[in-house]
C-alpha cells in the first residue's frame, strides 16, 4: 500500500504570536486534511472519547470548538458522539453545545439501544452492536486523545473507533475475548489460591461460578509472579490472550468505518497530557511522556503509527508514573510496554488493521508551522545579581 501523509504540528513554538500557537497548528492540520472540501450539506460525526469521572485530560473543548467552527463555516452539520457512559458526564468537562458549538449525543442513543447489529465471527464473538449514529452520519472526523492503555498499550484513533463506536454490551463482550484461549490447567494445580496471593496487582481471582483461576488481563503486566508462585505448569501467561483483544479491535474498527467512503474519513490526534491509561479510567495524572503536539491524516494506521514512533524515543517521566505501576527495565520495549507489559505491544493492533486494508504503515511527516531551523540571539550582557543569603526567621 502506498505511503500516507501525516500532518504534524509540534507543541514547540516559534514565538508567542497567535499565528505560531498550538491552536493555529491544530487549525492548519484541519485545513491540510481537506475536511472542509468534503462536508458541504453533509452530516458530520465527530467521534471523540469524552472521558469520565474526575479525568480532565481529554481533548480541550476549545480545540473541539475550533474544529466545529471550521465544519460549520464549510456548510457541514457537525455533532459529537461517544459511548453512553462518557456522554453522561460530558458536560462536567465542558463538552456542551454552548462551548463546542454543536450537539453532543450518545453513540447508540439515550438508552444504548439505537444500534445496527453486524455479524462478526471471532472466537466467542458472533456479532457486534454498532452505534446507530455511525450509520446516520455521512462524514466522520475521529478526534482522539493519545495516551497509554492498560489493555492494548496505546489509545489513539483505532482505539477510539474500536470501542467507543459500540454499545456497552458489545464493549463488555469484547473484553471477554481475552478469556477464550485456555491459560489454566486445573488438573496440574495444587492450590489455586497460590496464584491469587502471588499477584501484586489483584489481577487474579477464583471464579465463584467455575471455581477456576481467572486472570483480568486488563490489569496483568506479565510479571509472571503468579506462574512462579505455583510452579507446576498449571498457569500460562501467553501473548494469545492479549493479542485477541487487539485483533478484535481491528475488526470492530473496520465495522465502525464501513459506512464511510475513504474520502469521507478524517483522523486527528492530540498528543498532549499523555496519561498512562485510557481516559475511561476517569483520572488525570501527571504526563508520563512529554507532549508531542497534534497529528492528522486520512489514514488511521499511519496516524497511530506515526504517534507511536514519535513517542518511542521519549523517556518515561518516571516521577509521574503512578506508584501502583511497575516500570519494566530493559531495551527493545516501547515506553507504553514498559508500564503495561511486553505482550501489550501498541503496534500489534496496527499490524492487524493493516491486514484488513484499513491503511498503510508507511507514512511521511509534513510539519505545519515549523520552528525556524536556527534562531540565535546576538551577544547579551545580563545583569548579575548578588547571591541571595539564607534568611533566618526569629519567631
Amino acid at each position: 500500500m502506498a505511503s500516507s501523509t501525516v500532518y504534524f504540528g509540534s507543541v514547540q513554538s516559534r514565538s508567542l504570536a497567535p499565528e505560531h500557537s498550538f491552536a493555529a497548528k491544530f487549525t492548519q492540520v484541519i485545513e491540510k486534511l481537506g475536511v472542509e472540501n468534503r462536508i458541504k450539506d453533509k452530516s458530520v460525526l465527530i467521534k471523540m472519547h469524552l472521558g469520565v469521572n474526575v479525568g480532565f485530560s481529554t481533548v480541550n473543548p476549545f480545540l473541539v470548538g475550533l474544529l466545529v467552527s471550521k465544519i460549520r463555516k464549510a456548510g457541514g452539520r457537525p455533532f459529537i458522539a461517544d459511548s453512553l457512559e462518557c456522554f453522561k458526564g460530558a458536560t462536567s468537562r465542558g463538552y456542551t453545545p454552548e462551548v463546542v458549538g454543536c450537539p453532543v449525543f450518545p453513540i447508540a442513543g439515550p438508552t444504548d439501544n439505537y444500534f445496527v447489529r453486524r455479524e462478526l465471527k471471532y472466537k466467542n464473538i458472533d456479532d457486534v452492536e454498532l452505534g446507530g449514529l455511525c450509520k446516520d452520519a455521512e462524514v466522520i472526523v475521529t478526534l482522539s486523545h493519545a495516551k497509554g492503555h492498560n489493555t492494548v498499550g496505546f489509545g489513539g484513533a483505532i482505539k477510539n473507533l474500536a470501542l467507543g463506536s459500540f454499545t456497552t454490551r458489545t464493549r463488555s463482550k469484547m473484553h471477554s475475548v481475552m478469556q477464550y484461549d485456555k491459560y489454566w490447567s486445573p488438573e496440574k494445580c495444587s492450590d489455586p489460591e497460590l496464584h491469587v496471593s502471588a499477584c501484586p496487582y489483584g489481577a487474579i481471582s477464583i471464579s465463584k461460578k467455575t471455581k477456576g483461576v481467572r486472570i483480568e488481563f486488563d490489569s496483568c503486566n506479565h510479571c509472571r509472579r503468579c506462574v512462579e508462585g505455583n510452579p507446576h505448569g498449571c498457569l500460562e501467561i501467553n501473548p494469545a490472550n492479549f493479542h485477541a483483544f487487539q485483533e478484535l479491535m481491528a475488526l470492530t474498527t473496520k465495522e465502525a468505518l464501513a459506512n464511510f467512503s475513504k474520502d469521507d474519513r478524517f483522523f486527528i490526534s492530540v498528543a498532549t497530557d499523555i496519561m498512562p491509561v485510557c481516559d475511561c479510567w476517569g483520572i488525570t495524572t501527571g504526563s508520563v511522556l512529554e507532549d508531542l503536539g497534534v497529528l492528522g491524516s486520512t489514514d488511521p494506521i499511519a496516524l497511530d503509527k506515526a504517534t507511536l514512533d514519535m513517542l518511542a524515543s521519549k523517556s518515561l517521566i518516571r516521577e509521574n508514573v503512578p506508584q501502583s505501576m511497575e516500570i519494566i527495565e530493559g531495551d527493545g520495549l516501547h515506553p507504553f510496554q514498559r508500564i503495561h507489559g511486553p505482550y501489550k505491544d501498541p503496534y500489534a493492533v496496527i499490524e492487524y488493521a493493516s491486514r484488513l486494508g484499513l491503511g498503510s504503515r508507511e507514512y511521511t511527516i509534513e510539519e505545519v508551522i515549523p520552528q525556524e531551523k536556527e534562531h540565535r540571539f546576538s551577544h547579551a550582557k545580563f545583569p548579575k545579581l548578588a547571591q541571595r543569603s539564607n534568611v533566618t526567621r526569629n519567631d
